[in-house]
């Protein structure tokens, strides 16, 4: 048989067409291979995370305080860390109009890519594990106005963490509060905050020996702080917790002194030296079996005084209100001083202003501007201090004789009228 003959057998026997490969674009788009996805975790994910965890505190309208529901979790954290991954799926090829693609060539770059945002997930919570401080209490801060304290829990942390913490305060070792709290503490500055209203647990004077403790039970331990002796400073004065755990007034005192002297506008009569006025005084704090009380700064109360001539009121005075030493009255246009003062900052002692000054005697009511006549005889002053809306109330009577001998007014203090 000839060649030409066989050639032409061979061409006949294969006269169908050769198959044809078809590949969609889809799978012609092969994955990135595992450097490319350790490249692109770094680039687009784990440098966007960073640089997003240290500017979370500049952001605006406090968005760094927003929090995925129902965790301690940054919702912009949480956005960022899903948009990365989203990302770095794209940019690997590993996502596709048929979906991820997770095996076959893609499937080492999608083990790089999930293990890298595992480990970024759970590598604070490790670390947190092995790199935390021991956690401990720090000392008690009072409010300038003594009526919240503020309880710092330290602890190092790579994350937040959150605890629940068992308060008791005990007064003189007797337990007068307890309750519980639960507080988050910062991984930024690895300080956590519980903040006591005073008047939750407040129940008697401190002074002069009853002091408060604080206990707390964190994480199973117990630690103590004396409430007595943390430092409250104001502008030109220092008070202790104990000054501030003072307030129930115990002690009051009231004296209404004369004003004698030759005063030819006042005096009438056959007086040469005559009583011109009075000058009112009451004293309030606390009972030390001293002659007078000592001071509260951190007292609230009102303040009532009266002046009687017989039973006629010859003065009363506008009701004086006292908060941390700061007192406040109606001063009447100055009939009765300037309408403000200190009541309980350098002493306990508070002197009730009238309309006329005198060097000797500061600012009296005058004799002709009592309510009543005057007159020679008996006088009693009486000043009443109310506390918790009047349920509790101290008063002091003190009484005076106003008589006249050999051309000279008299004013003493008697035991009664």
């Amino acid at each position: 048989m000839s060649e030409g003959g066989l050639l032409e057998k061979a061409t006949g026997q294969n006269t169908s067409p050769a198959p044809t490969a078809i590949i969609s674009s889809e799978e012609s788009k092969k994955a990135a291979g595992p450097v490319e996805a350790v490249k692109s975790v770094i680039l687009l994910g784990l440098l966007p995370i960073l640089v997003f965890r240290a500017m979370l505190v500049y952001l605006p309208m406090d968005l760094d305080e927003l929090m995925v529901p129902f965790t301690s979790v940054s919702l912009v954290m949480a956005i960022v860390f899903l948009a990365s991954l989203a990302l770095v799926m794209w940019r690997l090829g590993l996502v596709t109009t048929t979906g991820l693609a997770v095996s076959g060539p893609g499937a080492i770059s999608a083990s790089v890519v999930a293990v890298s945002y595992l480990l970024m997930l759970l590598l604070p919570m490790v670390l947190g594990v092995f790199l935390e401080g021991e956690l401990s209490v720090g000392q008690i801060e009072y409010s300038d106005d003594g009526e919240t304290i503020t309880v710092n829990i330290l602890q190092t942390t790579m994350s937040d963490r959150e605890l629940e913490v068992e308060l008791v305060v005990l007064q003189s070792g007797s337990q007068v509060w307890s309750s519980t709290a639960d507080v988050t503490i910062d991984s930024n500055d690895g300080q956590g905050q519980i903040t006591i209203q005073v008047s939750e647990f407040y129940s008697s004077n401190a002074l002069p020996n009853s002091p408060y403790t604080l206990k707390l039970t964190v994480d199973g331990n117990e630690h103590t702080r004396d409430l007595t002796y943390s430092t409250i400073q104001w502008a030109s004065s220092q008070w202790t917790g104990a000054d501030a755990l003072t307030r129930d007034i115990t002690g009051v005192d009231g004296i209404a002194r004369g004003v004698v002297k030759e005063d030819p506008d006042r005096c009438s009569g056959d007086a040469q030296n005559c009583l011109v006025g009075v000058v009112m005084s009451g004293w309030s704090g606390l009972d030390t079996g001293a002659e007078y009380p000592a001071r509260m700064p951190f007292a609230d109360f009102t303040v009532e005084a009266v002046l009687m001539e017989g039973n006629d009121v010859a003065i009363e005075y506008p009701t004086i209100t006292v908060a941390n030493t700061v007192a406040t009255w109606d001063s009447n246009g100055g009939s009765f001083g300037s309408g403000s003062g200190y009541w309980g900052d350098y002493g306990s002692e508070f002197a009730m202003g009238g309309s006329v000054f005198d060097a000797n005697f500061g600012k009296y009511v005058p004799k002709d501007e009592f309510d009543s006549a005057g007159d020679y005889g008996c006088y009693s002053f009486t000043i009443t201090v109310s506390q918790d809306g009047g349920t509790n109330t101290l008063s002091d009577t003190s009484f005076y004789e106003y008589s006249t001998s050999n051309s000279n007014d008299i004013w003493e203090s008697v035991t009664s009228c």
